[in-house]
């Protein structure tokens, strides 16, 4: 049970919590928050996912893709999820309009959309296992990715964002890509190879939402 509350305080404690900061700062942050929420629900859930679901049963070859190109399906999904995503960040910016293109819009719609996504799979992957008594050390890792991976998302809205602010289409496909490769590396498979790149991703992210606030 302590891997499953530990999962749950980062995947949907942390995102509250920033709610709640950006609600009380009375800035229109919360709007970028919740603009980021509603991007990554339209963009994945509501179409991205659905969408491979149907091409998987209308089209043989990306059923087989797994089993005869391993990298070219890596490549795949990874692309999809930041053309999706970043795509999904590009509309919420631009629909959010010039009051909104701080640093600080940038951070909250990257916690919006990162911790959509951490609550997401909380509840439909993690809460089952814990319901089953599953919810091991596995669990733990994965709140430890989720930590980092929100940063990340944090640091692609930036990208995107500056995209938008400065009318630059390089910031959003930089985006795209850098969401390709970051996705692409799950081929690896190893779960210590993966954590130790999600942590370095993180690091280099914070690094960015560091340097670039500036640039705001």
């Amino acid at each position: 049970m302590f891997p499953a509350i530990v999962s749950f305080i980062v995947c949907a404690g942390i995102p509250l919590a920033g709610a709640i900061y950006f609600l009380r700062r009375h800035d229109g942050t919360f709007s970028a928050f919740l603009t980021g929420v509603l991007c990554f629900f339209i963009s994945q859930p509501l179409l991205r996912v659905p969408l491979l679901n149907l091409l998987r049963l209308k089209t043989e070859w990306l059923s087989l893709l797994p089993y005869t190109n391993i990298v070219l399906y890596f490549l795949f999904m990874g692309f999809t999820a930041g053309l999706f995503e970043e795509s999904a960040r590009c509309a919420g910016f631009a629909l959010l309009g010039k009051k909104h293109m701080r640093w600080t819009d940038g951070i909250a719609y990257g916690l919006g959309h990162g911790g959509c996504e951490a609550a997401w799979l909380f509840f439909t992957q993690v809460l089952p296992l814990a319901l089953q008594g599953n919810a091991g050390f596995g669990v733990l890792v994965g709140a430890w990715e989720r930590l980092f991976t929100m940063i990340v998302h944090a640091g692609l809205s930036l990208l995107v964002l500056y995209g938008v602010k400065t009318r630059r289409i390089r910031w959003f496909l930089l985006a795209i890509l850098l969401h390709t490769l970051i996705d692409f590396l799950l081929i690896f498979g190893n779960v210590w190879i993966l954590e130790g790149l999600i942590t370095l991703e993180g690091a280099l992210a914070l690094l960015l939402i560091i340097k670039c606030k500036k640039k705001f």
